[in-house]
């Protein structure tokens, strides 16, 4: 049974999260405002706007987390470690958006033969501001959980920048649109 006064809270909490909504504002995710700083990564060969709350993960946690040696160049994660965006820069020589059309495309080969049963959702290619997009999203599995995943690739100078970013399934759609708009602010410097 909901008392009168909480729900008023309940929707005090929504007015106040409506004026919140963009990377510019922030935005709540989880009833926690989100604030959003740019940062240059690669050498300042990029640009991006990342979650001010989000740091560079550890090394011993990222050996952990990504047991490979090939694991992201740039890892920052929430603190509570359940939310990360990576980063790889790769000297890939590409020709305009058929280019980044068949990198993205080799990326999704590569994750369907580690995982045969991966299924590519949500495929898109956005061009915005001069700066093309490759974007997908796929669903995979951890040892105890559902991982939501988007992937994305873009050409940073002549090189590949692949970005990823991970959450726990079940937290999907709060991150979803945020992850996008992220990836979308991704600026040559």
């Amino acid at each position: 049974m909901e008392f009168p006064d909480e729900r008023i809270i309940k929707l005090r909490q929504k007015e106040k999260e409506k004026a919140y909504t963009t990377l510019e504002t922030g935005i709540y995710v989880n009833r926690e405002l989100i604030e959003f700083a740019s940062e240059k990564l690669f050498d300042e060969q990029m640009e991006i706007l990342l979650p001010t709350s989000f740091i560079n993960m550890p090394q011993a946690v990222a050996k952990v987390k990504y047991p490979s040696e090939y694991r992201p160049q740039i890892i920052k994660t929430s603190l509570d470690g359940t939310a990360n965006f990576t980063f790889n820069l790769f000297d890939i020589l590409i020709e305009g958006s058929d280019g980044l059309e068949e990198v993205a495309a080799h990326f999704q080969l590569v994750l369907k033969q580690v995982n045969p049963i991966l299924k590519i959702h949500n495929y898109n290619e956005v061009d915005c501001e001069g700066q093309s997009y490759r974007l997908f999203s796929y669903k995979s599995y951890g040892l105890d959980m559902q991982i939501y995943n988007l992937m994305c690739v873009t050409q940073i100078k002549d090189k590949v920048l692949q970005g990823s970013f991970s959450c726990p399934y079940e937290e999907h759609e709060l991150w979803e649109e945020i992850a996008r708009q992220i990836f979308l602010s991704i600026r040559m410097k």
